[in-house]
């Protein structure tokens, strides 16, 4: 993909996963307050923000994972039959087959903007091809990101947040999530994860930018 079409197509995806928001806490205000809790950012009375870091990932939680409904909000926002322009409905096409997983950074092309991620909750260690221009700057080989993939095109994107660790805490997530499993008897929905990582990446998480 050319610099220039990703460039135009984030654009689009963010002015797309802004109106989804709104259609959100418009709709159901409850919900914004709802998801807060979950994820520790709401303190009973108001919203508690670290970083602006939090208030993307509230927004990326609210969109993308079920939380008072049973249908994601990305997906009750598509069914109200919105006004989208061509880029924008790449972007909500690709929003469903959205798919997060912990990955480990293989390589990296600064020039072309890429990097090569293997899924390490995966047995196969599948690898997928990110496009990123914050990422393949401010990241090695090595690093651990939990992120959300969106494919379009030839590549994948991100939705805009991710959880970025150094290589030394691979194998302590791993076993949080391990002995979360051992501890329910089953299999973790992909809220419980997002909730997990959320919690580690605000216990020994880095700073990770996303353009």
């Amino acid at each position: 993909m050319q610099l220039s079409d990703y460039r135009a197509i984030r654009e689009a995806g963010k002015e797309l996963g802004s109106k989804i928001f709104n259609y959100v806490v418009d709709n159901n205000m409850h919900e914004l307050i709802s998801a807060a809790k979950l994820l520790g950012l709401w303190d009973g009375r108001k919203f508690i923000f670290d970083s602006e870091n939090d208030s993307n990932t509230l927004m990326d939680f609210m969109v993308f994972e079920k939380t008072t409904q049973n249908t994601p909000a990305f997906k009750r926002f598509h069914l109200s039959n919105p006004k989208l322009n061509d880029l924008q409905q790449e972007n909500i096409t690709g929003m469903y087959h959205n798919y997060t997983s912990l990955f480990e950074v293989k390589s990296i092309d600064k020039i072309g903007n890429t990097l090569v991620l293997a899924d390490i909750m995966d047995n196969n260690r599948t690898e997928y091809l990110l496009m990123d221009i914050g990422m393949s700057k401010s990241v090695h080989p090595g690093f651990v990101l939990f992120t959300r993939l969106i494919p379009i095109r030839d590549i994948n994107m991100t939705s805009g947040i991710s959880f970025g660790f150094e290589k030394i805490y691979k194998e302590k997530l791993l076993s949080a999530i391990s002995l979360t499993v051992f501890q329910k008897r089953r299999k973790l929905s992909s809220i419980e994860i997002y909730i997990l990582m959320h919690s580690r990446n605000r216990q020994f998480g880095m700073e990770t930018r996303t353009e």
